[in-house]
C-alpha cells in the first residue's frame, strides 16, 4: 500500500512548479480538495477548497477570525436577549442591507432545512428588517450554536464585486489571486501601500500535490488535512514543526449504515468497540496529535461537562493490572460475546461484515489495522467503497459547537438505526426548552438513553493538520479546524 503512495508523491513532487510565495507579502496556500470553484451556498453546499474562497471574499453576518472566535462580518454588531430568543444585528450599511440580508438568510434556512447537525438551523419563527440597517432574528427556543453556525461557510453572503474581506484578484480557477479591499488609510501612507500590495495564491489541489509543493519551499501554508492524507508529511520528510495538528473536537468512528442482524445487536456493537486498540491504530496512521476516545461526546461541553463512560468501560475500569492486561481482558469478553451470538444464529463462521470508508491511503492503513483486530474476535471486515451498500460507515466530523446536541443529533432515528424513540422523544424537549437548567437535565437524560444502545463505534477525536511555514503570520490552531484567509495579509497597521 506505501508503494503506490509513495509513487504518488514522487510524482507530485516532479510536477510542482515554483512560483510560491516571495516574502514580499505573497502568501501561497493550499488547501486539500478539488480546483477551487466559486459556489453560491444557496445552491450547493460549499466543499473544503470551495468554503475557503467563498469565505475570504464573501461573509454572512458574522464570520470565524483566525482563532475561531465570532467575529463581525455584516453585522459591526450584535446584541442576544437575556432569554436566548432574539438576536439583533446592526448592519455595515456600505456592504449590505437590512431587507435583502434577511431574505437571503430566510432562502438559506429553507435550503437547509433537512441538513447535516452542523449546517440547519431550526426553532426561527421569523427575520425580520427592523430598520434598513438593523435585522433580528426570533426564535422559538433557545439555540447557543446559532452564532457558530450563521459563521460557517453555508451562511455566507456573496453580493456584487463581493462583501469581503477579500477580493478576487483576475479570475477563479487552478490558481486564485486574492487581494485586500482598499481602504480607508492615506493612500501616501507606506504600510497601507505595503498592505495594498499583499496577495494570497490560493489552489484547491490533491493532498500529494499540496504536501510536495510544501516540501519545495513553493507554499507557505497548506490546510483541510485528515487522516486519510497525513502519511505524506511522513513521506515528505515534512520537519515537525512545520506539522500543526489542530485541538478539533467531533465525531470519528463507524456508525451502523444499513440493519443487518449483527448490527442490531447492540451486544455486537460493544464487542467491536471494547475490541479496538485505539492507540495502536493511532501508531498505525503514524499520527501525532492523536486523541483516542470511547464515548459519543468529549467531555468539557458547555451542556454536558462529565457525558457517561460506555457500559463496557466502567465495566473494565478496575481490571487489576496493566493497561495491556484489562485490554486483552476486554478482547477475551468480545470474542466471547461474538461466540455467543453466532452459536445463536446457526454457525460458526466469523461475523462478516462490510465497511464503507473514503479512498485513500490512510483509510487503508486504518482499515488493515482494525480488520486485524477485529478477527481476533471473530469478525471478519470488508472494506467498501464509500458510496456501497454495508453494515458501518466511517462518520469523520468537527463540531461546529461545543453543545452536547450536535453530537447527540446524529443518532435520532431520522438518522437511521439503531435508535431509540425515547431519546429522540427527550430531544425535542431539551432543544425546545427555554430554561437552561431543564435543558441541561434532558441532555443527559437522551446521552445515558443513546449511550445504553451504543449506536456508535468511537475511534478518537477526528484529525486534522496543517502545514505552516515558521514565522507565517495569521495562521492559528483552533477547535473548529478553520483556517481563513484573510488573517493572513494582515491588516493596514502592518500587523
Amino acid at each position: 500500500m506505501i508503494r503506490p503512495t509513495l509513487i504518488a508523491l514522487s510524482t507530485a513532487l516532479l510536477l510542482t512548479g515554483c512560483g510560491g510565495g516571495d516574502g514580499g507579502g505573497q502568501v501561497a496556500v493550499s488547501v486539500i480538495g478539488r480546483e477551487t470553484r466559486m459556489r453560491d451556498p444557496a445552491s450547493v453546499l460549499p466543499r473544503q477548497a470551495d468554503a475557503a474562497l467563498l469565505g475570504a471574499v464573501a461573509q454572512g453576518l458574522v464570520r470565524l477570525d483566525a482563532a475561531a472566535q465570532v467575529e463581525p462580518g455584516l453585522a459591526i454588531r450584535w446584541a442576544i436577549s437575556d432569554d436566548g430568543l432574539y438576536y439583533t444585528f446592526r448592519l455595515d450599511r456600505e456592504l449590505a442591507e437590512a431587507d435583502r440580508v434577511a431574505a437571503q438568510l430566510r432562502r438559506l434556512i429553507r435550503r437547509y432545512h433537512e441538513a447535516a447537525p452542523g449546517v440547519r438551523i431550526d426553532a426561527v419563527r421569523e427575520i425580520v428588517a427592523v430598520t434598513p440597517e438593523v435585522i433580528e432574528i426570533r426564535l422559538s427556543a433557545p439555540r447557543p450554536e446559532l452564532l457558530a453556525l450563521l459563521a460557517g461557510p453555508a451562511y455566507a453572503l456573496p453580493a456584487g464585486g463581493g462583501t469581503g474581506p477579500l477580493l478576487v484578484d483576475g479570475s477563479v480557477g487552478r490558481l486564485t489571486t486574492l487581494r485586500p479591499k482598499p481602504g480607508d488609510g492615506n493612500i501616501e501612507d507606506e504600510r497601507v501601500k505595503a498592505f495594498a500590495r499583499r496577495r494570497i495564491h490560493l489552489r484547491g489541489e490533491r493532498a500529494a500535490l499540496a504536501v510536495a509543493r510544501f516540501a519545495r519551499g513553493d507554499s507557505q501554508l497548506v490546510t483541510g488535512g485528515g487522516y486519510n492524507d497525513y502519511i505524506y508529511i511522513r513521506l515528505a520528510g515534512i520537519p515537525p514543526r512545520s506539522v500543526q495538528i489542530d485541538p478539533a473536537n467531533g465525531l470519528f468512528g463507524f456508525r451502523v449504515a444499513r440493519p443487518s442482524p449483527a448490527m442490531m445487536a447492540a451486544e455486537i456493537r460493544q464487542a467491536l468497540s471494547m475490541s479496538l486498540d485505539r492507540e495502536a491504530l493511532g501508531s498505525a496512521l503514524g499520527a501525532s496529535g492523536w486523541r483516542p476516545t470511547q464515548a459519543i461526546l468529549p467531555p468539557g461541553l458547555t451542556d454536558l461537562a462529565e457525558p457517561s463512560r460506555p457500559f463496557w468501560a466502567q465495566a473494565f475500569a478496575n481490571v487489576r493490572g496493566s493497561d495491556r492486561q484489562a485490554f486483552e481482558a476486554r478482547v477475551q469478553t468480545a470474542r466471547r460475546i461474538v461466540g455467543i451470538w453466532r452459536s445463536q444464529h446457526g454457525g460458526d463462521e466469523p461475523v462478516r461484515i462490510a465497511v464503507a470508508m473514503p479512498e485513500g491511503p490512510g483509510s487503508a492503513i486504518l482499515f488493515t489495522a482494525i480488520r486485524r483486530q477485529w478477527r481476533m474476535i471473530g469478525v471478519d471486515a470488508e472494506r467498501v467503497g464509500p458510496r456501497a451498500a454495508a453494515d458501518l460507515r466511517l462518520i469523520d466530523e468537527v463540531a461546529v459547537a461545543d453543545q452536547a446536541d450536535w453530537y447527540l443529533a446524529h443518532f435520532l432515528c431520522t438518522q437511521g438505526l439503531p435508535c431509540s424513540e425515547e431519546a429522540d422523544q427527550v430531544f425535542d424537549l431539551a432543544r425546545s426548552a427555554t430554561d437552561p437548567a431543564r435543558r441541561a437535565h434532558l441532555i443527559a437524560e437522551v446521552e445515558q438513553r443513546l449511550a445504553a444502545i451504543a449506536p456508535f463505534i468511537p475511534i478518537a477525536q477526528p484529525l486534522r493538520w496543517s502545514l505552516a511555514a515558521p514565522g507565517l503570520n495569521g495562521f492559528q490552531l483552533n477547535a473548529r479546524a478553520v483556517h481563513p484567509l484573510a488573517p493572513l495579509v494582515g491588516n493596514q497597521n502592518g500587523r
